[in-house]
């Protein structure tokens, strides 16, 4: 087996077809073909079951594929602690759910870049911490932000936050007499507030005359600053226009919530990582 032979069987059981692999890996179809029926001769097993439309990891495949996955990050972790410097530079990739993007994060995020400028720092936004756990396994972002019970095997949370969520509308004098037939604005579906929303019409008996997706914060806000919708959100979300809306308090069963900031487990932490860890614990970030 070569270690090219590596990559060329993940990115087939990312994308579940030889051909989108082979453009992914620039390659002739016919040799990534040719690469896998020879792995499957050295190891005398078969790695996929072949359909008209892709391919499906067998149970061995599967195996193979996490033993893959563990020499695919061995090898990256060594080209990137050879490349190393020891002083925080290059590229720092930092994901963040949408709810996380606090002012208070901003001047953290500003005093790390003032004090290690040869850091290129790159922040990935999503709405769904689903999303940016994915990236991590990829090797796309060094961490990220993610918010709810979302931490799973293979991360390591390096610093936690508690918060505490409401309901968020516009801004009226008084509360509304009953949120019967209330039309809620939702992040897409992996997002902890839209599944706590969801909870919360349950258990409270409630039906949603609307339930209105968004993909931005901003697009959020303005619908429940217009008053087409209610949310409910960490009160942090509002920190620019505090006096635009109206903040009501849940049930406790509801209120609490974790934003965490993880990491790959038992992978390689650069300096630019590790400091930008090391800042976190010492300001005390909350959101």
């Amino acid at each position: 087996m070569e270690l090219s032979d590596i990559d060329i069987v993940l990115a087939v059981a990312r994308s579940g077809k030889i051909s989108q692999a082979a453009k992914e890996l620039n390659y002739a179809q016919s040799n990534v073909t040719t690469r896998i029926k020879k792995l499957e001769q050295e190891y005398q097993i078969q790695l996929f079951n072949r359909f008209p439309k892709g391919v499906v990891l067998t149970s061995k495949g599967e195996r193979f594929v996490q033993y893959a996955t563990q020499i695919h990050n061995l090898l990256y972790d060594l080209k990137q602690d050879m490349a190393d410097p020891g002083e925080p530079a290059g590229t720092l990739k930092i994901g963040i759910v949408e709810t996380a993007a606090s002012s208070r994060f901003m001047e953290i995020l500003n005093e790390y870049q003032t004090t290690y400028p040869m850091v290129s720092i790159s922040l990935v936004n999503a709405t769904s911490p689903k999303i940016l756990r994915k990236k991590i396994q990829d090797d796309e972002i060094d961490g990220a932000f993610i918010s709810g019970a979302c931490v799973k095997e293979g991360l390591k949370v390096e610093y936690e936050m508690q918060d505490t969520v409401h309901i968020i509308s516009k801004q009226m004098d008084t509360p509304p007499e009953s949120l019967c037939q209330v039309s809620w604005v939702v992040f897409p579906e992996g997002c902890p507030y839209r599944e706590m929303t969801e909870e919360f019409l349950q258990e409270e008996g409630l039906s949603a005359r609307n339930i209105i997706e968004v993909s931005t914060m901003e697009n959020l806000l303005s619908c429940v600053e217009s008053g087409i919708a209610f949310t409910i959100m960490p009160c942090n979300v509002i920190h620019k226009r505090p006096d635009h809306f109206s903040v009501f308090d849940l049930a406790e069963r509801f209120t609490h919530t974790t934003t965490t900031f993880v990491r790959g487990e038992d992978r390689y932490v650069s300096s630019a990582l590790d400091q930008f860890v090391k800042l976190l614990n010492q300001k005390c970030i909350t959101f």
